[in-house]
């Protein structure tokens, strides 16, 4: 009887498909038989509170972490790296690329997240750690740039350090080339950004949060 349904309908139930078939099981021991019309409301009945569930949540905006572990799921948030165990029955392939936007939604150790196709996915976390720090050693001139990620929205200093720009300064930054002489300071100028990158080649600055991973 499932074969012979349409095939989007054999698509929403493939992931319940187990849950499903337990509880027509057992309306079939106590009925004897089920018609496809009773299936079909009985898959209707497992599938719509969790649509509209997923319609309920407050999404937030979060974005593919640049690194993915194996079997697990990583995103950025705006302040933390959330890496979550996807359901073994969802595997990983639906997981974006790097930098993609992707949506989520976190209520304690479980983080909700929409794919591509907005289909949400449950999964359990492992990890939360903060993106950024607001310590840094080497306060001061003597730096230079090694690399300027594409838009200007990242830098990369010959120490190593990693740099997120102020997204109202990536226009700028994205003129920066490697070589550019940079001196780091602490800021107070917006909350959100603990230091400002001082380009004295170029005479310009922006302000930007040192990444921890």
């Amino acid at each position: 009887m499932f074969d012979s349904l349409p095939r989007p309908i054999r698509q929403l139930v493939s992931c319940r498909k187990t849950v499903l078939w337990r509880d027509a099981g057992q309306y079939n021991r106590r009925n004897r038989t089920m018609t496809r019309r009773q299936f079909i409301v009985l898959l209707a009945s497992t599938l719509v509170p969790a649509r509209l569930a997923a319609q309920e949540r407050a999404w937030r905006q979060a974005t593919w972490a640049a690194e993915q572990p194996q079997g697990l799921a990583a995103i950025e948030t705006t302040a933390d790296i959330v890496t979550a165990r996807p359901s073994d029955a969802d595997g990983t392939a639906w997981i974006g690329k790097p930098g993609d936007p992707v949506r989520y939604v976190r209520e304690g150790t479980t983080l909700h997240l929409l794919d591509a196709e907005n289909r949400e996915h449950t999964l359990q976390v492992v990890e939360s750690a903060p993106k950024y720090s607001v310590e840094y050693a080497a306060i001061g001139g003597g730096h230079y740039i090694t690399s300027v990620a594409s838009g200007g929205t990242a830098v990369t200093l010959e120490d190593g350090s990693r740099w997120d720009i102020d997204p109202r300064q990536h226009f700028a930054v994205a003129g920066w080339s490697p070589d550019d002489l940079i001196t780091i300071r602490r800021s107070t100028d917006d909350p959100a950004f603990a230091f400002e990158i001082d380009n004295t080649t170029r005479d310009d600055g922006a302000l930007a949060n040192r990444r921890v991973r």
